[in-house]
């Protein structure tokens, strides 16, 4: 689906990535774990080509000149729009992708926003402008799914059930990459886990080989060695 091969990026002085390589295959559920500012999201920026990095290469597994089609992307804060209602960002979306307007009430009656369709974005919660940047990112049918902090905002209960959800896409093939700072999520989730460390890739493993017999959970590991 992705081979990363030495990606590196600097902001001014400043070396965000020092040559990050990695594979993601179809089928994947992945996960990018860092510290703040190690550049989790400078990377999925430039595999979703909104950043060109100075140096390396990436090879997709899909035409590249499609990347749009073929990438769905929930950023870690959706900027809409606020003189929109839910249903105008809807209609602009699905216009874009030509996709039947069925798919748009699956995914509104999946993720709950049904009855919040007839706002205006400004007054929905936090938790439900991030539904809707979910929904945004899934309505064209990705191949390849990017999340970044996807259950920021949500509540406990919404957190649940978008775990669940997306256990299910994955499981019916979808391909996809998360940057979280929940460990149980990636612990729950994850076949396969990214660490970055120093603007470097430390390790790609399994969450259950990363645990090993030293730590009891994800978050144990995280705050010793991340």
């Amino acid at each position: 689906m992705l081979e990363i091969v030495d990606i590196k990026k600097k902001y001014r002085k400043k070396e965000v990535l020092k040559g990050v390589s990695f594979t993601v295959e179809k089928g994947d559920f992945l996960a990018i774990i860092g510290k703040n500012g190690v550049g989790k999201t400078t990377l999925t920026n430039i595999i979703c080509k909104l950043v060109n990095q100075d140096s390396g290469n990436i090879t997709y597994g899909f035409n590249e000149n499609e990347i749009y089609t073929k990438i769905g992307v929930q950023t870690q804060s959706g900027d809409f729009d606020d003189r929109l209602k839910v249903d105008d960002m809807c209609t602009l979306w699905r216009k874009i992708y030509k996709v039947e307007k069925s798919v748009v009430e699956a995914l509104l009656e999946r993720l709950d926003l049904t009855e919040v369709r007839k706002q205006y974005i400004k007054t929905l919660s936090g938790g439900q402008k991030q539904k809707l940047n979910i929904l945004l990112s899934l309505l064209n049918d990705p191949e390849l799914l990017i999340l970044d902090e996807l259950t920021t905002s949500l509540d406990a209960i919404s957190r649940y059930e978008m775990r669940k959800y997306l256990k299910q896409l994955n499981e019916q093939g979808k391909t996809i990459i998360m940057i979280s700072h929940y460990m149980d999520e990636v612990e729950d989730l994850c076949n396969k886990v990214v660490v970055l460390k120093d603007g470097k890739v430390e390790q790609t493993t399994t969450p259950k080989a990363l645990l090993g017999n030293k730590y009891n959970s994800l978050q144990d590991y995280f705050v010793e060695c991340v």
